[in-house]
């Protein structure tokens, strides 16, 4: 079923709660487009409910507590068409919406503004990671290419004392608890930094090996993924106990006389992980897969231990202002993100601030509502509850869809 401008879709299917109910407005410019089974479509009556004010209502706290009460949980979260139609938000004149969405969209617009550039500067920490990699060892697009004296080709496995590899288990398809133990999932291991979080939670009981247990310090690599992400690699500051490797994760453990400081970035060159797509095996680009073999096999520039200790230093430094820079950026995205919400919490309750005051925010004049019939005499809106007519059942599926919603007073 295609969607048109003034559409606002509704995700009632999602792997986490904070991504179910999440809508999305359909606006000028979108090319056509058809929704998944997973979304439900939403067309309010445009005389009492503009769509861009419902998008905004949807952000509000309010509705969000509103949906995560009356989620269903099991392998997914999800919604049903019942709890979708009585979801309850308060509606002014739409007179007053226009106004309202008016003063928001300058807000919201400089708040565009500032993600674009926290992005542009998240983007930048990549790139800083990116050059110092290439900075810490010798720059080379093919073996055999002269290097810093000193310095020597070799292959992986010459450096490499031994690689381990996990298992994995029948797991329950979420993540783990704190208290319970489990094995990693390819994005864990992913543009240098360990995600601890992200792993399969495995039933109590089952049998798993104490080696595979993963501890900081260690250099774990995805043997297992896209042609992009196999070959990745991470260097383990710290990992909560009970976490373990799978079957898609190789361990590999450096000589006694190798910095696995320099290590790491070494493997993370542009030269290397071409090295690695290129051994990698597999008819599907989504799916490629490097042997053991045929990793220990790649060349690589070596650098005198002496330098892998200097370089290692300075890998250390470059990574913790990178990471210390990525953290600050992360927390701005937060916070912006709070704000977002806020302001549609100020829109559901009548608390619009108008640009023209020049006062402090707590001298600001609110936007007040004109009275009416439906308004209550407390200033509060009347809570409205959304229902529909009729469902209509979407003709490529078995699923029924919301054709139609309408907002009553």
């Amino acid at each position: 079923m295609d969607v048109r401008v003034g559409d606002f879709l509704v995700r009632r299917n999602a792997g986490s709660m904070d991504r179910l109910g999440q809508g999305v407005l359909i606006e000028e410019g979108t090319q056509p487009l058809d929704f998944p089974r997973t979304m439900t479509r939403v067309r309010v009556r445009p005389t009492l409910l503009h769509p861009s004010y419902l998008e905004q209502l949807w952000q509000s706290s309010d509705v969000r507590a509103q949906i995560q009460a009356v989620a269903r949980s099991g392998r997914t979260h999800s919604l049903t068409i019942e709890a979708l139609l009585n979801i309850k938000f308060s509606l002014p004149p739409l007179a007053l919406q226009e106004r309202i969405l008016a003063q928001l969209r300058a807000r919201l617009k400089r708040l565009d503004q500032a993600e674009a550039a926290l992005l542009r500067a998240a983007s930048g920490v990549t790139a800083l990671q990116d050059a110092a990699h290439h900075a810490l060892t010798a720059q080379c697009d093919a073996a055999g290419q002269t290097l810093p004296r000193g310095w020597r080709w070799g292959c992986l496995g010459e450096v490499i004392k031994e690689i381990e590899t996990g298992r994995s288990p029948q797991c329950l398809g979420r993540r783990a608890e704190s208290d319970e133990k489990a094995v990693i999932k390819t994005s864990a291991i992913t543009r240098g930094k360990f995600l601890q979080d992200e792993n399969k939670a495995v039933p109590a009981g089952t049998p798993l090996m104490p080696r595979h247990e993963i501890k900081a310090g260690d250099i774990l690599l995805c043997r297992a993924n896209t042609l992009d992400h196999v070959g990745a690699t991470v260097h383990v500051t710290e990992c909560r106990p009970g976490l373990y490797l799978s079957d898609k994760s190789l361990r590999l453990v450096p000589k006694s006389d190798v910095d696995d400081r320099w290590l790491v970035p070494l493997l993370a060159t542009s030269y290397v992980r071409a090295e690695i797509a290129r051994r990698s095996n597999g008819s599907l680009s989504s799916m490629r897969n490097i042997t053991q073999t045929n990793l220990q096999g790649i060349p690589i520039p070596i650098a005198p231990p002496n330098e892998q200790v200097r370089l290692g230093r300075r890998a250390t430094q470059c990574r913790h202002a990178a990471d210390h820079l990525q953290l600050r950026v992360q927390n701005a995205l937060e916070l912006s993100a709070l704000l977002r919400r806020a302001m549609a919490d100020a829109t559901s309750a009548g608390r619009i601030m108008s640009p023209a005051s020049s006062g402090s925010p707590q001298e600001e004049p609110a936007l007040q509502f004109p009275p009416a019939p439906f308004i209550r005499n407390d200033g509060d809106w009347n809570a409205c509850q959304v229902h529909t007519p009729s469902a209509v059942a979407d003709q490529h599926s078995k699923y029924v869809v919301a054709e139609q919603l309408e907002l009553e007073l």
